[in-house]
């Protein structure tokens, strides 16, 4: 290798571990089994499962067309959103975020329609709780995401 590949691959080393270092500390991190909502500038946690259950039925359709049933128990999102005294009038739009950053974004609207937007569990195999936001009416499941660890609120 030439010395001068050596040191690019150095420095682009240093510039990430520097950017690792900065933008890790910053990640808000919610215990196993529940939830953040952050609201005007407030970071909320929330055990979202103490919310009451309710039957979650429907079909999501993926980017090619392929219809999947789903069958679940699971609470509605803003139900969950109760449980931290937040009310449909203090948002406009919420962004749903998983543990890598995947994220959805619900209307305050599509949140208060009955049969829209669900949080449902399940655990991985070293048998940790997972929390999955669910919404149906979609022509593509793109808003489904797994792993969900925040809620921000916006106005």
């Amino acid at each position: 290798m030439k010395k001068s590949n050596l040191i690019i691959v150095i420095v682009l080393l240093l510039i990430t571990t520097v950017f690792t270092v900065i933008y890790l500390p910053s990640r808000t991190a919610s215990a196993p089994g529940t939830l953040t909502i952050t609201y005007e500038g407030k970071d909320i946690s929330v055990d979202p499962f103490k919310a009451p259950a309710v039957d979650v039925q429907g079909t999501t359709i993926n980017g090619k067309g392929k219809e999947n049933v789903i069958s679940d128990t699971g609470v509605t999102l803003l139900s969950v959103l109760n449980l931290a005294d937040i009310t449909l009038d203090d948002f406009s739009v919420a962004k749903i975020v998983s543990t890598d950053e995947y994220s959805a974004e619900l209307t305050a609207a599509e949140i208060s329609s009955d049969g829209v937007a669900y949080l449902t569990s399940s655990t991985d195999d070293a048998g940790a709780l997972k929390i999955k936001l669910v919404v149906f009416g979609d022509s593509n499941s793109k808003r489904q995401v797994k792993d969900v660890a925040r809620i921000e609120l916006k106005k």
